[in-house]
């Protein structure tokens, strides 16, 4: 994919094989429409699990009509386990109780799931990931090397094979008293080691210098990632989300977001979106199979 936007992340998704995806949850009408329009350009098979989709006004799969929700997380990702279908779907909010049966199924990479929430620039149409936005609220600097590594698989799904990465703090010098700058800090170097591929993480960086790089030049800051940036990693869940949400409301941006980190696609809905951004989210899903 030459030019990663929402619309390119659908016409590469249609040139993908049909996948199948079970979909659970509350029946969330903008959900399923979604489901529909997925099938009708051939992204996927659905196959609906629980009571919430048994009066559905047209034909389609049911593999159960059981109300409890637990129940029926517990029987979609058995089918997952099973490879009896390649998606799943869930349009209930996102829980611990369930990511912790992600976890007990054996469905977790590097240990931790992380979410990636994905904006399209009004401007250019470029695609720009955040993270994380919605589960790790404090990670340290383990787990922010696992979000990491998630957000750069992410970027790889959208054909950003090389991204350059913002870690982002408070200042752009190294503080001892700033843990966000100490970690920053750590990540950059490793990147310079390699150990993020072929991914570019600068930092400790601030907000005006990762996003301008006439202000990192000014504060004498050389590198590839100021005013390029693929991937913002904040320091925490707080930072993240209240910068998706100033992006969602002041500047109207569309979202879409992937729950990153698992063995299998698991497509979620994020406060952040809206309803256009389930079928966004689907293709991605596909993507990533």
């Amino acid at each position: 994919m030459n030019n990663p936007s929402f619309k390119n992340i659908i016409k590469a998704a249609k040139t993908k094989k049909t996948r199948s995806m079970v979909v659970i949850g509350d029946g969330n009408d903008s959900a399923v429409n979604a489901v529909f329009q997925a099938q009708n350009i051939g992204l996927i098979e659905p196959v609906f699990c629980g009571r919430k989709f048994s009066n559905l006004n047209r034909n389609y799969n049911i593999s159960s009509t059981d109300s409890d929700t637990a129940k029926v997380r517990k029987q979609a990702l058995e089918m997952m386990c099973s490879g009896k279908v390649d998606i799943l779907l869930d349009t209930n909010p996102l829980t611990s109780e369930f990511l912790h049966m992600v976890s007990e199924m054996n469905l977790v990479n590097r240990h931790i799931i992380s979410y990636v929430t994905i904006f399209e620039s009004p401007k250019d149409q470029h695609l720009t990931l955040l993270t994380d936005t919605l589960i790790n609220s404090s990670p340290d600097l383990k787990e922010k090397i696992a979000i990491l590594e998630n957000a750069i698989s992410v970027a790889g799904v959208m054909g950003i094979k090389h991204p350059n990465i913002a870690a982002l703090a408070p200042l752009e010098l190294v503080n001892p008293a700033i843990k966000s700058t100490m970690d920053a800090a750590i990540l950059s170097k490793m990147s310079q080691r390699g150990q993020f591929g072929n991914a570019v993480i600068e930092g400790p960086l601030a907000m005006d210098n990762a996003e301008s790089a006439d202000a990192a030049r000014q504060k004498g800051i050389q590198s590839t990632v100021p005013g390029n940036a693929d991937i913002y990693f904040f320091p925490d869940i707080e930072s993240a989300n209240l910068t998706a949400q100033f992006l969602a409301w002041v500047f109207r941006v569309k979202f879409a977001g992937v729950l990153a980190g698992t063995k299998v696609p698991i497509v979620v809905h994020s406060p952040l979106e809206n309803d256009e951004s389930w079928l966004l989210s689907i293709a991605l899903a596909v993507l990533s199979c």
